[in-house]
């Protein structure tokens, strides 16, 4: 969502169409031939983007850098053969997408952001028309100038389910507070732990719980975690919370909505889930809370690029 927020930013601003660079193992989840615990789901929103195929051509002609790398992207994930083709070769160091840059010439209209420079670049909208985006753009300042038509965007194409509808319901008629626990991934890779180990903690939510009894009457806590059980079992929640635990990783979206239906966002440091959620939540009077830090890694740590400068801080 914050690489689609950016790119859509750019794209309206030098007046010209978005394309969404979808593959195959984007969209069923699958990176270096391991499924990452959740599927492409962008298209369940409203987005205004096509996807970067062939049908882009009508477009962007042949005789394009775009247009040729279009072609043999477009190729290459054609059959499954070469798809895994592909991937095999990935394994083994051999990166042909990348060589279809430098066939193309497309490498020269490439703005390519680093692993793990996360921080905000200025020069990002002074970009030009067929710039060809690889990165994460962790930054809500790329597109909070247009924020009214990236909240329209980011909406829900279709209805909720009614287990989801159900839950909707309750949280418009309660002063409800979101809270997000991610554990997953952040528990089982060791890198992506070193991001969260001292930031987001058991005392960071004791704290904002504490935070919300102090300033509502009745606040009502929904769950949303990927580990229910575990948040059961080591956070004392108070007053009769209500745990989301009705929609798998494929029905993702519908959460993500959910959450950003409630009053107010208790969020989870460097997670994108929770933060999208603070930030579509339409509540003028909203109150998010956030950690200090954006990441426990310091040249990772970017809060003020990262964080809308009203998102309360809660210490961990």
């Amino acid at each position: 969502m914050f690489m689609y927020a950016a790119a859509r930013a750019l794209a309206h601003k030098n007046n010209t169409d978005l394309y969404l660079d979808v593959d195959t193992d984007c969209r069923e989840g699958v990176n270096y031939g391991g499924y990452v615990g959740h599927s492409f789901q962008l298209d369940k929103f409203n987005i205004n983007a096509g996807r970067f195929d062939l049908s882009a051509l009508k477009n962007h002609g042949p005789t394009s850098t775009a247009g040729l790398y279009i072609a043999i992207k477009s190729r290459l994930r054609e059959f499954t053969v070469l798809r895994n083709a592909v991937r095999f070769l990935r394994f083994k160091g051999v990166d042909l997408p990348a060589m279809a840059q430098r066939i193309s010439e497309t490498d020269k209209t490439f703005f390519k952001e680093a692993r793990g420079d996360w921080s905000h670049k200025p020069q990002f909208l002074e970009l030009p028309d067929q710039t060809i985006l690889r990165g994460c753009f962790f930054s809500y300042k790329y597109f909070d100038w247009l924020r009214y038509i990236i909240v329209q965007e980011l909406s829900l194409k279709n209805s909720l389910s009614p287990q989801s509808q159900a839950v909707e319901d309750r949280i418009l008629a309660t002063d409800s507070v979101s809270l997000h626990v991610r554990r997953g991934d952040i528990v089982t890779n060791p890198e992506y732990r070193s991001w969260y180990e001292g930031v987001v903690t058991e005392r960071y939510y004791r704290n904002a719980i504490a935070y919300f009894q102090a300033r509502l009457e009745r606040p009502h806590f929904f769950i949303f975690s990927d580990e229910i059980e575990w948040v059961k079992s080591n956070l004392d929640i108070p007053g009769k919370p209500t745990y989301v635990d009705h929609n798998g990783p494929e029905a993702g979206y519908e959460d993500l909505h959910l959450m950003s239906r409630c009053r107010h966002n208790v969020t989870a440091g460097f997670s994108s889930f929770s933060w999208w959620a603070a930030y579509l939540n339409p509540n003028p009077g909203k109150i998010v809370v956030r950690t200090r830090k954006m990441n426990a890694i310091e040249h990772l740590n970017h809060p003020e690029d990262f964080f809308p400068d009203d998102w309360i801080v809660i210490d961990s």
